[in-house]
C-alpha cells in the first residue's frame, strides 16, 4: 500500500495522530469508547454494526479509487435515502499517474453516505463525472446493494441524466459527454489488510425482506 493510501486508510477510520489538526472535526472520533458493564447489549451491537459499515464502505472508496477511476478529474457525488431522511456529498479528486489530490473531510464525508446507505432500509447510489487528460469527459455509476458498489449500465446512467430530478421532466442528453458503463469494484482480499478483521466476519446481518436481497 502506498504512503497516500495508507494514509487516507487511517484517517477514513480514525487512525491519524491528530484528526482534529488534519480535518477540522474536534468532536468526531471513529474509535469507539471504553465499553462499561452498564451499557445495554443493544448499544454495543449497534455500535459494532455501525464500525462495520464505515469500514466497508472504506474499502469500497479505497478499491474503486485503486482499481477503477484512472487517471484525471473525478467529480463524485454519493446519495442516500432512507425512511428518516436522505443524505447527499460531494467530492473531488485528481488521479496523475502514483500521485492523487484530495480533499480528504470530503472522503470521509462520501464513506460516511455510502455507510448509510448499507442500512437494509436504505437506497444509495453513486455518480462519476470524469475529465480525462486528452479532454474527453465520461459518466459512470454504482449502486449499492449487499454492502458493496455493483455497476450500473450505461443505459441506467443515460436514463438517470434523461430526466430532470427535480419536474420529472425529460431533458436532452448532454453534448459531449460519453454514459459509460461502470467497471466491477473488486473486493480487497483479508490478506492484503493486516490486523483487520475479516470482511465476512464484519459486515452486518441482512435483514431485509428476502424479496430484497438482490
Amino acid at each position: 500500500m502506498s504512503e497516500y493510501q495508507d494514509h487516507i486508510r487511517k484517517t477514513l477510520e480514525g487512525q491519524h495522530e491528530d484528526l482534529s489538526e488534519d480535518l477540522g472535526m474536534d468532536a468526531m472520533r471513529w474509535t469507539p469508547a471504553p465499553v462499561s458493564d452498564d451499557v445495554p447489549d443493544e448499544v454495543i451491537n449497534a455500535a459494532e454494526a455501525a464500525h462495520a459499515l464505515l469500514d466497508r464502505a472504506a474499502d469500497a472508496y479505497l478499491s474503486l479509487l485503486n482499481s477503477v477511476l484512472g487517471d484525471g478529474t473525478h467529480h463524485m457525488v454519493a446519495s442516500s435515502s432512507s425512511p428518516h431522511g436522505e443524505l447527499t456529498e460531494g467530492h473531488q479528486l485528481t488521479v496523475i499517474g502514483d500521485t492523487v489530490i484530495i480533499n480528504q473531510t470530503e472522503a470521509l464525508r462520501l464513506c460516511t453516505v455510502l455507510a448509510a446507505g448499507m442500512v437494509g432500509s436504505a437506497a444509495c447510489g453513486l455518480v462519476v463525472r470524469t475529465f480525462a487528460p486528452d479532454g474527453s469527459e465520461s459518466v459512470r455509476g454504482w449502486t449499492v446493494r449487499n454492502f458493496w458498489l455493483r455497476p450500473l449500465t450505461a443505459n441506467d446512467i443515460r436514463r438517470a441524466y434523461s430526466v430532470d430530478p427535480v419536474t420529472g421532466v425529460p431533458m436532452p442528453p448532454e453534448p459531449g459527454v460519453e454514459y459509460r458503463q461502470a467497471e466491477r469494484v473488486p473486493r480487497p482480499r483479508a490478506e492484503d489488510q493486516p490486523g483487520r478483521r475479516s470482511l465476512s466476519r464484519t459486515a452486518p446481518r441482512d435483514n431485509r425482506p428476502t424479496n430484497r436481497r438482490n
